[in-house]
């Protein structure tokens, strides 16, 4: 039937979509699309960083705010190019053959959190009224309650992979 060291066709068929020499074919010319926009996006994950950079030493500059509100804004921005490259790292592992992984995701989902949680905590240091402030406190509350989760599935994460596994199975990741 089929000969294992005929790689002609290209990988086996799903179940079911018979192997025709076009369908390689055409996964060539997917996958090389796939690369193509790829690359046009980590260049503009790349230039979105310096971008935000840019504004961020550009907002510093001009002045007008006081200095604690410099320097969260200044945390703010960092936090944002972190989740960018974040980002663009994982598109970087991508492209370099590697499978898309679950934890770059759940980082940036927490580095995000944490962003909304700085931005609530400035708010809250402005006398509102009191159901504002309630309001801001149950925000507080539920991104809180969200970053734990995300910081429990991030270690979960972790732990699952530094499982041993019995002899003859296989990882998802290695299928």
């Amino acid at each position: 039937m089929d000969n294992p060291t005929d790689k002609s066709l290209g990988p086996p068929a799903p179940a079911g979509i018979p192997r025709r020499p076009g369908n390689s074919r055409l996964l060539a010319m997917l996958a090389a699309a796939e690369h193509g926009i790829l690359y046009l996006v980590s260049f503009a994950l790349l230039a979105l960083g310096v971008g935000i950079l840019a504004l961020m030493t550009l907002t510093i500059v001009q002045g007008g705010v006081s200095g604690a509100e410099k320097i969260i804004i200044i945390l703010e921005e960092l936090l944002l190019v972190l989740i960018v490259l974040e980002i663009f790292v994982t598109v970087q592992t991508h492209l370099e053959g590697g499978r898309l992984q679950l934890e770059p995701f759940i980082i940036v989902g927490i580095i995000a959190i944490i962003r909304h949680i700085l931005s609530v905590v400035v708010r809250l240091t402005i006398p509102v009224n009191p159901a504002e402030s309630r309001q801001q406190l149950t925000e507080l509350a539920i991104y809180a309650g969200s970053a734990f989760i995300l910081v429990a599935a991030l270690a979960l994460t972790r732990w699952s992979r530094r499982r041993p596994t019995p002899p003859g199975t296989a990882l998802p990741d290695e299928t």
